[in-house]
């Protein structure tokens, strides 16, 4: 009899509490503010050129940016959505959780910057800079990245059907004084890309899925190709001498008799090739 009296009068009790901490949830989460360019600019002037310009959770959706001075910005949660942002300098800005779905960032400063968890599906960032830049987990399917330089981090990121033809993601041989800098797929969905062209040299795709991916005439010399997934990739033309292709699937793969050096890739014998 006395276990329905009880039970209310806790329930009673965790109620307010939880009710207090939604509402200082709701008080310290910041709200999202729409800025003119007009406004924008003001605050970028006013954080002058030793201070990082906070422009996180604001929206900028569909505005004309291009060519703004970002650097070092904090962004994080920014709403960037079908933005002009040509030209523009987003140097070592955190765009962490930004969505930037349909902006167009063609030839864009990206380097250093964090792109952490980021929206940049369909996003056009042809020709743009991303050197030094952290892309884990960010989602850019059906993203144009063609003739774009890539050294950075793209672990666990999404490129399903992504652009990514003449990109330049090889390693430079002549700058290792800090160690390999490479672009790292690492554990990335790379499914039906388009590398085309694209220089890899020393790349990392260990465990990232390339199924159906193309890879005509690519650089893939020295790469990590570790449990990578290559099934229905296209192969034509690639360069391959000196891969790490251990465990790396290549069933269905087109083309794979006209790459070149897959004699001479490393763990040749633990790829997995098509019955003959």
């Amino acid at each position: 009899m006395l276990l329905a009296p009880l039970l209310a009068a806790l329930l009673a009790t965790n109620a307010a509490p939880a009710a207090e901490r939604g509402l200082r949830m709701a008080a310290d989460t910041p709200a999202v503010v729409r800025l003119s360019v007009e406004q924008l600019k003001a605050r970028l002037a006013a954080a002058g050129g030793g201070t990082q310009p906070d422009l996180s959770k604001v929206d900028l959706s569909g505005l004309d940016l291009r060519g703004i001075d970002f650097r070092r910005a904090t962004m994080t949660g920014a709403r960037l959505a079908d933005a002009k942002l040509g030209g523009a300098n987003l140097f070592s800005c955190d765009l962490t959780d930004a969505v930037a779905t349909g902006a167009d960032l063609s030839r864009a400063n990206l380097d250093g910057s964090v792109l952490r968890r980021a929206d940049l599906r369909r996003a056009n960032l042809a020709g743009a800079s991303l050197f030094a830049t952290i892309v884990e987990s960010a989602d850019l399917s059906g993203a144009n990245l063609s003739g774009a330089r890539i050294i950075g981090y793209l672990r666990g990121a999404k490129l399903v059907g992504t652009v990514l033809t003449n990109a330049n993601a090889g390693a430079d041989p002549g700058n290792q004084s800090m160690g390999v800098m490479r672009a790292t797929f690492v554990s990335a969905d790379l499914t039906g890309a388009d590398f085309t062209g694209a220089n890899l040299f020393k790349a990392d795709f260990s465990h990232a899925t390339l199924a159906g991916a193309k890879l005509t005439r690519a650089d893939l010399r020295n790469a990590e190709l570790v449990q990578t997934d290559l099934t229905r990739a296209d192969l034509t033309g690639a360069k391959l001498a000196q891969a790490n292709v251990d465990g790396a699937d290549f069933r269905g793969a087109v083309g794979l008799d006209q790459a070149q050096g897959l004699d001479q890739a490393r763990n040749r014998d633990k790829a997995i090739l098509d019955a003959k």
